[in-house]
């Protein structure tokens, strides 16, 4: 299948300005780069019709695209590895949507912390201007393509300056369906109601979910870069008051029952980035995206005993039947982009 992807690299790997729309095959295979409406088009042709269309007009189609943000440390390389991991664990759960990259120029250099904030604020309007405002675009001709974004660790500070500041760039009537951030390198004083980016993030996304893990060692290193002025959301969670079209989902559990060693928990990357590998996780993503049930039945996950709020969840550590997840996925299909059993 061919795959997409927006870069803001060069083609020599050098951190760039300006978006180049790539298709690939595989993680180390070539890449083809377009220009943006002819890769616009080929994204849109890879969705199903809604039904044959009438003579001369256009094929109307239907899915749903999400936008995947890595976070810092990643290669160009290593990007194209990491959607091809999330595509894959994303299919395997019942999701057939389209996955598109969002590749800002991470140096790839683990002391290279700091510059790459840097990127990450420079590279974050392009993410609304060349990303998801151009498929929206699109959908408002002849298409009927809900929008995602799910961010990683940095990559929550990326989505996080687009939200906010994307008024500079583009007309502020823009929307996408679910923004979903993993270990995200962000304060978590930005998701409280009275913070500017909260109101943004409301205003742009119909519904905010956030997977965290206490034992996040990475995010504790990216604490004491910042002198330990703000605790980063993707470990301590959301903010007591957030507002309610964000939901908080603890996968704290899980990590402890996969990660019972002090080998594999003194690994900080091991604490940051295990949801990729985990199905229980995929399979509550994958929910998420299909959208149509409340994030209070989700099978995958259950009230929090340790606050009253009911937007706090613990992701189920020892997962659930495949016969309940099928039945879920029924419940909560509302696009072609679920494929039920």
């Amino acid at each position: 299948m061919t795959e997409f992807m927006i870069t803001l690299r060069k083609a020599n790997g050098s951190a760039g300005t300006q978006a180049r729309y790539l298709t690939f095959d595989d993680a180390s295979g070539p890449e083809q780069e377009m220009r943006a409406n002819p890769w616009l088009a080929r994204v849109i042709a890879s969705f199903p019709p809604v039904a044959p269309a009438a003579p001369g007009q256009p094929q109307t189609r239907s899915g749903d695209i999400l936008f995947l943000v890595h976070g810092f440390n990643v290669s160009h390389q290593a990007a194209r590895a990491f959607h091809l991991k999330c595509a894959k664990a994303l299919a395997d759960q019942g999701w057939v949507g389209r996955v598109i990259s969002y590749d800002w120029p991470s140096d790839g250099l683990v002391f290279a912390y700091l510059p790459d904030r840097a990127h990450a604020r420079a590279a974050a309007s392009a993410l609304v201007a060349s990303g998801i405002t151009l498929l929206e675009a699109a959908q408002k001709k002849d298409c009927t393509i809900n929008v995602h974004v799910l961010a990683h660790s940095m990559g929550g500070f990326v989505a996080q300056q687009a939200f906010t500041w994307s008024y500079q760039d583009v007309p502020a009537d823009w929307k996408i369906g679910q923004l979903i951030f993993a270990a995200a390198d962000v304060d978590a004083t930005v998701f409280s109601a009275s913070n500017y980016s909260a109101a943004m993030f409301v205003q742009h996304a119909g519904r905010l979910t956030a997977y965290c893990n206490r034992y996040d060692k990475a995010l504790l290193v990216s604490n004491a870069k910042r002198l330990d002025l703000a605790p980063r959301m993707g470990r301590v969670g959301l903010p007591a008051d957030a507002p309610s079209m964000m939901c908080e989902v603890d996968c704290s559990d899980l990590f402890a029952r996969d990660y019972p060693g002090i080998p594999q928990g003194l690994d900080p990357v091991a604490t940051h980035c295990f949801y990729f590998d985990r199905p229980e996780v995929w399979r509550d993503v994958v929910l998420t995206l299909a959208g149509g049930i409340d994030r209070t039945v989700f099978a995958t996950r259950e009230a929090s005993p340790t606050t009253p709020n009911p937007n706090r969840f613990l992701l189920n550590p020892t997962g659930i039947t495949d016969e309940i997840y099928g039945l879920a996925l029924a419940r909560a299909a509302v696009s072609p982009s679920i494929r039920l059993a």
